[in-house]
């Protein structure tokens, strides 16, 4: 069932069609607002309020966007999580280069150099949607009788969009060494957006959200030690600083 992005009450509708193109946005019974406005907004504004981290965006995009599924994840996103760990390759790979020129493993054959970095990432991801389940399972234990684990899959992925706007790291020519502000801003906000997505998804306090991204993230960085150690222990803090 929809819910109003304003307030998060059930609604029966978003709006009422009359005719083709011809629509009436339905009022919420509870705050007396538009139970979604973002029915007749474009990609821009969605993404600006996206940025702003403002919890009606992602009522919108959880609850009121995406199809329903039992299990799994939607084609989409599933193409955006994938995306998204080819940029976490692309940066470690390139801060790989520029800064560590000297270490054994930048002599290695490149397209050994990038399976390498690509496993990482992807256990990275894994590890961490793995971290952030088992802390949303022994906070929600009692509180619902049917729980989609999934929707915290899709909600990881969709708040990390901010890692798209590494995409001016391939798009413009410049020293990296003088840009690399832009990864620590990035990942602040991919770290914020995940705290507003858990929050709004789950109806909880901002601390207790924060606690759970904390406990996938800390599970992440055991894994990533762990990986590096077993495979080739002169990386493990060169990879620990990107």
């Amino acid at each position: 069932m929809p819910i109003c992005v304003e307030c998060g009450a059930p609604v029966t509708n978003l709006y009422t069609e009359y005719s083709k193109g011809n629509i009436h946005l339905t009022h919420c019974e509870k705050c007396k607002k538009f139970a979604d406005k973002y029915i007749e907004h474009d990609f821009v504004i969605i993404f600006i309020d996206m940025l702003l981290h403002k919890p009606q965006v992602y009522r919108h995009l959880l609850f009121n966007r995406l199809e329903y599924r039992d299990y799994g994840v939607g084609p989409n996103v599933l193409k955006l999580g994938i995306l998204l760990i080819l940029f976490d390759v692309y940066i470690k790979w390139l801060r790989l280069e520029i800064y560590y020129e000297n270490i054994p493993f930048i002599e290695q054959p490149l397209f050994l150099q990038y399976l390498y970095i690509l496993f990482l990432c992807v256990l990275e991801f894994i590890v961490f949607q793995f971290g952030v389940r088992m802390a949303v399972s022994l906070y929600i234990r009692d509180k619902y009788a049917i729980f989609k684990y999934n929707y915290i899959t899709m909600a990881l992925i969709i708040s990390s969009f901010g890692k798209i706007i590494l995409i001016l790291k391939v798009i413009w020519t410049y020293n990296d060494r003088e840009y690399s502000w832009l990864i620590n801003i990035v990942n602040i906000v991919v770290l914020t957006s995940n705290l507003e997505a858990i929050t709004v998804f789950l109806d909880i306090g901002y601390f207790k959200s924060f606690a759970i991204i904390i406990f996938g993230l800390g599970l992440k960085i055991l894994a990533q030690m762990f990986f590096i150690q077993v495979t080739d222990s002169s990386l493990l803090m060169t990879l620990l600083s990107i």
